[in-house]
């Protein structure tokens, strides 16, 4: 056993030590002592990928689903730079990822030789920290390794979760040159246990600052939820019941769907659609939990018309307040901050009946349901099937045992404007840090990996084919993948922008059409296929696939240029309710 054998043995047993459960992997000649010690290693859980751009954005679903990194190995050269655009996402959601790229030695390095290129930060200030040990040798002893990765692990979870570049130069032979076995350098360590304990930062406030805050609130206010952990989110309920506010949760919260939300608005967006009364209706407070919010309208709504008191409050310390409005931020984590919040509002003398204002903003979240029912019926048989119809349709019949994975571009709006509260309950996710439409397949199957259930995914036509290789990842999904495909031919997220109105230049240069469909795509991977004409008919193919439970997917054509004229409809409708501002 040579030193690149035996650092790849024990980083790749740290690593699983830390109770790391996917190691994601591509090929390559450079990475082979980390590949061969997580293929030796039986605790390591392993996937392999054709592309390094996949690899990463499965690892990004994955980690997003679990709250632990996900490990990449790969190659060296332009193998690592396909990771930069999940490695960015990871950034900016605070997602943790684990890079570990293989590099060539320091003497090719400048020097034309192949597969060589630059890699010290190779991702700049996307990662949370970046070291190269040099290769491997006796002079970097086995302790100084065991706590790089111990701190490495540390560093993609805290004081700010997100990703961590380790880059391992590795000289060849890659092995030893003998076929004589030697002992394990693992043997020699403690069983099971991680060399550096890592103790996480606790984020408790003072309870001063506590009883300042409630101290200070006014009798009524918006209690605004963005994309909080998963483990808040029953704290939540519980304050949100306990304050009576009403609830703005937003689509990233996991509180947007589903029926368990006390005092949920569910319609907020439409509600502050600015020739509605609603619209105007005096605010006195805004405390929003977790990152921003998706709608476009509460976020204007900050920037134009701010409360009297702004509270922000978040487990980070990253500035999300893009309104500059927000006098007040609270760093602390979100689970216990609710339950210090609730503790101390029990405290007081709570009236039995729901607020009149939060009330009023419930009726009116009613009125707007009764209207898209009445707009988007439930059984429609027309042929011409909308994006949001589709998607609102969607939200409603998705069991409660499956994930959700949403597209940016047209599914996000949909699902965050119009998506029914009367569905189930699910865990769901998206790549909205930069809000990118790359790799969402990948992360939705990576996603599916961590949640260790079935996944459905909305997404667009133009998403699915930058991610088509990896429609092979939902034929081997564990658990099945579900493609809500809309293919609208084109980018319908572009029919809203005033371009649109330069007809001679639009279609060509910001429409992007096609002609393209995805049956053979679906065929290829041995996928099931289904192309439903009608809502009625989309809920009937969708619930056989979901009783098949394999892999496939549901391709609905609609009109992108239509999709204006949809809302604008239903703004219509919503002008003709009464939306009392006493």
């Amino acid at each position: 056993m040579n030193w690149n054998e035996r650092w790849g043995e024990l980083i790749i047993e740290e690593l699983v030590r830390h109770d790391t459960d996917c190691f994601c992997i591509s090929p390559g000649s450079r990475s082979t002592p980390l590949t061969v010690a997580v293929a030796k290693n039986p605790r390591a859980k392993s996937a392999i990928f054709y592309d390094e751009r996949a690899a990463a954005y499965y690892a990004l679903g994955h980690a997003r689903a679990t709250g632990r990194p996900a490990v990449l190995i790969c190659t060296s050269g332009t193998a690592a730079a396909n990771y930069l655009p999940a490695v960015i996402e990871a950034a900016v959601e605070q997602i943790p990822l684990l890079v570990l790229t293989s590099d060539r030695p320091p003497e090719l390095r400048d020097t034309g030789a192949n597969q060589a290129i630059n890699q010290t930060f190779l991702f700049g200030t996307h990662v949370r920290w970046f070291f190269d040990p040099g290769c491997p040798c006796s002079e970097f002893t086995t302790e100084a390794l065991l706590s790089t990765i111990d701190h490495a692990v540390s560093k993609t979870l805290q004081p700010l979760s997100g990703p961590v570049h380790l880059n391992f130069p590795f000289r060849e032979p890659f092995f030893e040159n003998t076929e004589t076995e030697t002992n394990s350098k693992v043997e020699t360590l403690p069983e099971q246990k991680v060399y550096v304990r890592n103790t996480a930062f606790s984020k408790v406030l003072p309870n001063s600052e506590i009883k300042a805050l409630l101290k200070n609130r006014p009798e009524s206010g918006i209690l605004s939820i963005g994309r909080v952990p998963a483990d808040s989110l029953d704290s939540l309920k519980k304050l949100a019941e306990e304050l009576a506010w009403p609830v703005f949760a937003d689509v990233t919260s996991g509180l947007r769907l589903g029926e368990n939300c006390p005092n949920r608005i569910t319609y907020y967006d439409q509600l502050l659609i600015k020739d509605l009364d609603s619209a105007n209706w005096e605010i006195e407070a805004v405390w929003h939990i977790g990152f921003p919010p998706t709608s476009k309208r509460w976020l204007t709504h900050w920037g134009k018309n701010p409360a009297a008191q702004m509270v922000w409050i978040a487990d980070h310390a990253e500035r999300h307040d893009q309104s500059h409005n927000f006098r007040w931020r609270i760093e602390s984590g979100i689970a216990e901050f609710c339950e210090q919040l609730v503790s101390e509002l029990q405290l007081e003398k709570r009236a039995d009946i729901i607020p009149l204002k939060t009330q009023k903003w419930l009726q009116a979240s009613a009125k707007v349901e009764a209207v898209m029912e009445q707009h988007f019926p439930l059984n429609s048989e027309k042929k011409e099937i909308d994006d949001f119809a589709l998607s609102r349709r969607l939200t409603e019949i998705i069991p409660e045992t499956h994930g959700f994975f949403i597209g940016n571009s047209i599914p996000v709006r949909a699902v965050d404007m119009l998506g029914s509260g009367k569905g189930a309950e699910i865990p769901t996710a998206l790549n909205r840090g930069a809000s990118g439409i790359d790799g969402l397949i990948a992360s939705a199957c990576g996603y599916s990996s961590g949640l260790k259930r079935p996944v459905s995914l909305l997404i667009g036509d133009l998403s699915a084919m930058h991610d088509l290789n990896s429609f092979k990842l939902l034929a081997e999904s564990p658990e099945p993948v579900f493609v809500v495909l809309l293919n609208n031919h084109g980018g319908g997220i572009f029919s809203f922008l005033p371009v649109a109105k330069q007809t001679d230049i639009f279609e060509t240069f910001f429409g992007t059409p096609h002609s393209n469909d995805f049956l053979s795509v679906a065929e290829m991977f041995g996928l099931n296929y289904f192309r439903p004409d009608s809502i009625s008919a989309f809920v009937k193919d969708y619930r056989q696939a979901v009783r098949e439970n394999k892999s496939a997917v549901i391709e609905i054509f609609t009109e992108r240029d239509k999709n204006p004229q949809q809302l604008e409809a239903l703004a219509q409708k919503l002008m003709k309710c009464a939306f009392e501002s006493s």
